[in-house]
């Protein structure tokens, strides 16, 4: 846009140059034929490539938008700290807000809308982790610049650091570019959220295993369309595989295994071709295996694992004959208030909604 307002300028300038500097009109007329055009290309070019170099600076910060998400984020993370929330955003202490007062040693500085680069969450290089701990703002998967790709708050066992269980939490949908959403081993109980496709469209990897999660593995996995990799092992998660992860276009590892999976596994296995494959340790799994290939491995992790399962053998009476069907939770609009009073509407789901509104 800037490089075509430059050039509809600079093609009008020698026009008005001719009309209202005669002297200046003179010097331009005795050029050599064709300079002229040399000499407007080399400007556009120099301010195009000044124009192009700022944009890229700005866009290696937080963006602005990201950075109201943020300090929201904080603040409702912050009300969890009775679940343990307060170690994982430990590193979120820069900038602070009036009225909160930090641990000894926190570095305070006010948020003013402007971007500071050493309180800045993303950082100044989108190939590595920010000033925050736990997310990052990766460049790559068409990821806009200054948006958080990654959320991995890891290994936290929020129950062992005096914490109490809690679900996952709904406020996260703030962050609506993630590419990882990566929450395992921090004890988390309930069902896995069906905000999650509504709120993460363009996931490359869910990772919620080593948790307490209980429930049926969702039906909507085909609405990630982006996934690259599933993991749902070492849960509580009952019922059988639901259809839909051959519809997955980019899935190269699934793993469900350490479960209480029960059933025959699902008809669209047939001819599945998949990297790995993990579902061991479901000892109600059963009925035929069939057509699944083992694809070249590009993963640490790679095979089809099945053992301590009834894979390959009748199945009992008892197991379920038919997946639950999960409908995806819609999304709201979301009227709140960011941390300096500017008004933002944005869907959100309505727990989620009524956690940023209450803050």
């Amino acid at each position: 846009f800037f490089c075509r307002r430059i050039h509809w300028c600079t093609s009008k300038g020698v026009h008005w140059w001719n009309e209202d500097n005669p002297r200046q009109r003179d010097a331009i007329q005795s050029m050599p034929k064709g300079a002229m055009d040399i000499l407007w290309k080399r400007l556009l070019a120099l301010l195009c490539a000044g124009i192009l170099a700022s944009v890229m600076q700005v866009n290696a910060y937080t963006h602005p938008e990201e950075m109201e998400k943020l300090l929201l984020l904080r603040q409702a993370l912050r009300n969890r700290l009775a679940h343990g929330w307060d170690y994982a955003i430990s590193t979120w202490t820069c900038p602070g807000e009036p009225g909160h007062q930090g641990p000894p040693g926190e570095m305070v500085v006010q948020w003013d809308g402007q971007i500071r680069q050493e309180c800045d969450p993303c950082g100044s290089d989108p190939s590595e982790w920010g000033n925050w701990g736990e997310i990052a703002c990766f460049g790559g998967y068409g990821a806009p610049p200054g948006r958080v790709t990654t959320v991995h708050v890891t290994d936290l066992v929020m129950g062992i650091r005096g914490g109490v269980q809690t679900e996952v939490p709904p406020e996260f949908c703030l962050l609506s570019e993630l590419r990882e959403f990566d929450l395992d081993g921090n004890d988390l109980v309930g069902t896995i959220p069906n905000w999650i496709p509504a709120c993460f469209p363009h996931l490359d990897e869910l990772d919620l295993s080593y948790n307490k999660l209980t429930g049926p593995i969702p039906s909507w996995m085909d609405m990630l369309p982006h996934a690259r990799e599933f993991k749902l092992e070492h849960n509580l998660l009952t019922g059988r595989i639901p259809e839909g992860f051959s519809k997955m276009d980019s899935i190269k590892v699934i793993h469900l295994e350490h479960n209480q999976l029960a059933g025959r596994l699902p008809d669209d296995f047939d001819g599945f071709v998949i990297e790995a494959l993990w579902l061991h340790e479901n000892p109600d799994l059963c009925g035929p295996m069939e057509a699944i290939q083992a694809d070249r491995c590009s993963f640490m992790e790679c095979g089809i694992i099945t053992s301590n399962t009834r894979i390959g053998r009748r199945c009992r009476s008892d197991v379920p004959e038919v997946a639950e069907i999960t409908p995806v939770e819609s999304l709201y609009p979301c009227e709140f208030e960011s941390k300096h009073g500017r008004p933002v509407k944005m869907d959100l789901p309505v727990a989620a909604c009524e956690i940023i509104q209450n803050l």
